[in-house]
């Protein structure tokens, strides 16, 4: 029980859960195109003008998915960073998040690649719009708390690149890597044969480029292993 609301909002907040992972189950299924607004309703067993008073358009239900998975993501990516381990093995845990998400749960990323096309979030209300980029934010700034820490430990040298030119590399690797995933369905034919252990290496190899301790002697699969058995709990 959510404290401090009335019965009217709890069952308004309950409905409106309802509505969204019936909608992500229609998506993992069908996808997002071939959802609607009445087919949704006649799932969840209420009126469609009903929904409407949730959600404005189609367009603001998958941004308010989005909001859902994107707060998912910081959740994990908070576990990562209050890990005591050193920076560099927490970076790397980030990326074993993503990892871990694309592995279990494939649609949110379909979600999150819709709900940032301009074409998505300018039909949703400028609230869930707003929501979804303080979610995103929440991530980005996880991820510069962990790059600080690097720094503060004489793990990193940040001299000839600024924090935020770093979360904008790592960010563009992993969103990368999630956009071929989503694009082709055999990315053997455009030369990539294994996808997760091509965006490892590169992921490591961005990490040496800034120099980010330590260099040798790191074992990154113990480091994944760690994430994946104590750290991530899904």
């Amino acid at each position: 029980m959510i404290e401090g609301l009335t019965r009217r909002e709890r069952q308004f907040i309950e409905r409106e859960n309802l509505v969204l992972e019936t909608a992500r189950g229609f998506i993992r299924e069908k996808g997002f195109l071939s959802l609607t607004m009445a087919e949704l309703a006649e799932a969840v067993e209420y009126s469609v003008g009903t929904l409407y008073t949730h959600f404005e358009t189609k367009e603001d239900l998958l941004v308010a998915m989005a909001v859902q998975t994107i707060s998912q993501r910081a959740i994990l990516f908070e576990q990562v960073q209050q890990a005591r381990l050193k920076s560099r093995d927490r970076i790397y845990g980030i990326l074993i998040v993503r990892l871990v998400l694309a592995e279990s749960a494939p649609e949110t990323f379909d979600i999150e690649r819709l709900a940032a096309s301009p074409s998505v979030w300018k039909r949703a209300t400028k609230k869930r719009y707003q929501e979804m980029v303080a979610a995103e934010q929440r991530c980005s700034l996880i991820v510069a708390n962990i790059i600080e820490d690097a720094i503060s430990e004489g793990d990193l040298d940040t001299e000839h690149v600024s924090i935020a030119d770093m979360i904008f590399g790592l960010w563009s690797l992993t969103i990368g890597f999630h956009r071929l995933t989503l694009s082709f369905d055999d990315l053997a034919k455009v030369g990539v044969s294994n996808i997760e252990r091509a965006v490892k290496i590169n992921y490591r190899l961005l990490l040496d480029s800034y120099d980010w301790l330590p260099l040798h002697d790191w074992d990154h699969e113990a480091v994944e292993e760690e994430f994946r058995q104590q750290i991530l709990i899904l």
